[in-house]
């Protein structure tokens, strides 16, 4: 039964379904996964790329998602929205809707706040969605292209599997992030204890 379900797992719609799941949790892991899946030849470059910015774009359009539910339901507009602060700044997202859909994006903490903030401003649902799977797409390939050019560099430099060194620079940026950020707090609070 064991060997059935492991050979299970090693179906293309399986990896596929995990590597959409797994864009909900942790984006760059999955992104690093689609990656050395396809280098190892266990899945295609176009269905890991596929499955990953879908599964991506799926998850940003359910964060618009959120923003509307959050129009009528209030315990989820405490949560993830200040209606006082969106005031004075709905046209300015609505108007500028492709920057603010690209800066979200690829800034680490905008998309939540973006996302469900157009959504519960009632921003146009086709233009969000056609700027989403842009901006996705072209995340995704940077990512990808990333992934491949370090992880070469770095499997012939280590003396690593290409497997394993194509996942390193996805990795390693997904961590730097909590770590920036964390020693950007420990700065301000030595700062405020001065």
């Amino acid at each position: 039964m064991l060997t059935a379900a492991l050979n299970g797992m090693a179906e293309p719609w399986f990896m596929v379904l995990a590597l959409i799941l797994t864009t909900f949790l942790v984006e760059d892991v999955a992104i690093a996964a689609g990656v050395s899946l396809s280098t190892q030849a266990s899945l295609s470059w176009g269905l890991s790329f596929a499955a990953v910015a879908f599964g991506i774009a799926l998850g940003d359009l359910l964060l618009y998602g959120v923003g509307v539910l959050a129009r009528r339901v209030k315990w989820l507009e405490r949560r993830y929205i200040r209606s006082e602060s969106l005031a004075g700044l709905t046209d300015k997202l609505h108007n500028h809707l492709l920057s603010a859909v690209f800066l979200a994006r690829v800034i680490p903490g905008l998309r939540l706040l973006t996302y469900t903030a157009c959504g519960f401003t009632k921003a146009s649902l086709m233009p969000f969605t056609l700027m989403v799977g842009l901006a996705v797409l072209l995340w995704t390939a940077c990512l990808y292209w990333l992934s491949i050019a370090a992880g070469d560099a770095l499997a012939s430099f280590l003396g690593i599997p290409k497997g394993l060194a194509v996942t390193l620079p996805i990795l390693a940026i997904a961590l730097a992030v909590p770590v920036l950020r964390r020693l950007k707090s420990l700065l301000r609070m030595e700062v405020s204890d001065e």
